[in-house]
C-alpha cells in the first residue's frame, strides 16, 4: 500500500476550498471538499493501483439542502406541537419538552449521518473499476451506539473502547468491495486495560497518551480486518504520529497564547488599577477566525500528510484476492451527498 500525495499540493487544495468557501458565503466548500477527495483517493494506491473517488459537488450540495429541510421541518413540528401543547395545559413546560426532544432527535440524526455519511463515500470509491458499497441500516447502527454510549457514560468512561469498536466493526463487517463482504473480527474488551491506562496518564502525559492509544487502537483494529483472503495488518509506530501531533499543539497553543496573552495581562492590569474593563481587542478576535479558518489546512499540511503516509506505507496486506471471483454490485449507492453530515464536518473530509 503506497501514498504519493503532495503536501502542499493537496494543503493548497484546502486553503483554496477556505478562501473560497467565505467569497460563496460556504457554498464552494461541496465542490472544494471534492477536489480534496479525489486527489487523496488517488494519491493512495494498492499494488499499483490507485483509487478513485466519484461523488460531485453537486451531490455534497443537494445533499447538504435536504438536511437542512428536515431540521427546520422537525423544529417547526416540534414548535408547533409545544405551543399547542403549552396552550392547552397553560404552561411553558411545552415548549420546553419539545426544546428536549428536537435536541436528542438532532442527536440521533447526527449518529445515523456518519453511517449514511460511510455509505455515500465508500459508494462514491472505486478500485480497479469496482466500487465499494455498505449494506445495513442506520437505525441499527444508532441503537447500537445509544446502548453502548449509556454504557460509556455509566462507567465513567471506561467503556468507551466497546463504543468506538462496535461501531467501527458494524460499519467494516457491512462494508463490501463490489459483491465481496469485509470481515473485521475485534473486539473493544481488547482495549480496555489501554484505555484505562491512558485516562490514568493523559494528564501527567500532557495527551501523549492519547496518541499512543489511537495509534494501538488503529493496530489492532486494522490487524482484525479481512477481505476474500487477504489480511491486513497495520504497523504504524507511536513515533510516526506522536512528532507531528507535538509540533501541531505546539503552533496552536503558541499562536493563542499570542493572541490572548495581551489582553488577559490588560485584563489584570485593570483590575489591579480598578480601571474600566478593556475592550475586547479587534486583533484578537480576527486571529482567532483567521486560525480557525485555517485549521484544515494546518492540520493537514503538518498532521494530516504525515499520518496518511505512514498509515498506508506501514500497512502490510497479506493473501491474494481472486479479482475474477469480484462483480461489480448492482447497487450504485444515495444519489445525493452526505446531508446532515455536512454540517457536522466543518472542513474535514
Amino acid at each position: 500500500m503506497a501514498y504519493d500525495g503532495s503536501r502542499f499540493g493537496i494543503g493548497g487544495l484546502f486553503l483554496k476550498t477556505m478562501l473560497l468557501s467565505v467569497v460563496t458565503l460556504g457554498i464552494y466548500n461541496f465542490w472544494g471538499r471534492t477536489q480534496i477527495r479525489r486527489a487523496i483517493w488517488g494519491a493512495v494506491s494498492v499494488d499499483g493501483e490507485p483509487f478513485e473517488y466519484t461523488g460531485t459537488g453537486k451531490e455534497l450540495f443537494f445533499g447538504f439542502l435536504k438536511a437542512i429541510a428536515l431540521l427546520i421541518s422537525i423544529g417547526l413540528a416540534l414548535f408547533v406541537i409545544g405551543w399547542v401543547g403549552g396552550m392547552l395545559a397553560r404552561s411553558r413546560i411545552g415548549l420546553l419538552l419539545a426544546s428536549l426532544a428536537f435536541y436528542l432527535i438532532v442527536a440521533a440524526l447526527a449518529v445515523a449521518a456518519v453511517y449514511l455519511a460511510t455509505r455515500y463515500r465508500l459508494s462514491r470509491t472505486l478500485w480497479r473499476g469496482i466500487r465499494f458499497g455498505l449494506d445495513g441500516t442506520a437505525g441499527r447502527f444508532v441503537l447500537g451506539t445509544i446502548g453502548y454510549s449509556l454504557l460509556t457514560v455509566a462507567t465513567l468512561g471506561i467503556c468507551l473502547p466497546l463504543l468506538r469498536t462496535w461501531q467501527a466493526r458494524t460499519i467494516v463487517n457491512n462494508a463490501r468491495y463490489g459483491t465481496v463482504p469485509f470481515r473485521m473480527e475485534a473486539r473493544g474488551a481488547k482495549l480496555i486495560w489501554p484505555w484505562i491506562l491512558t485516562m490514568l496518564l493523559a494528564g501527567p502525559t500532557l495527551g501523549i497518551m492519547l496518541v499512543w492509544y489511537r495509534v494501538r487502537e488503529f493496530r489492532y483494529w486494522s490487524s482484525t480486518i479481512s477481505i476474500a483472503g487477504l489480511r491486513l495488518d497495520g504497523r504504524l509506530r507511536l513515533g510516526q504520529v506522536l512528532g507531528p501531533a507535538i509540533l501541531l499543539a505546539v503552533i496552536t497553543i503558541a499562536i493563542f497564547a499570542a493572541l490572548l496573552v495581551p489582553s488577559i495581562v490588560a485584563a489584570v492590569e485593570a483590575a489591579r488599577t480598578h480601571a474600566p474593563p478593556p475592550a475586547t481587542s479587534t486583533v484578537m478576535i480576527l486571529g482567532i477566525w483567521a486560525y480557525v479558518a485555517l485549521a484544515p489546512t494546518i492540520g493537514f499540511v503538518i498532521l494530516g500528510h504525515p499520518v496518511l503516509k505512514a498509515s498506508c506505507e506501514t500497512m502490510a496486506i497479506g493473501g491474494a484476492l481472486d479479482l475474477e471471483a469480484v462483480a461489480q454490485s448492482s447497487d450504485a449507492g444515495p444519489r445525493t451527498g452526505e446531508g446532515l453530515f455536512a454540517l457536522l464536518d466543518g472542513g474535514g473530509l
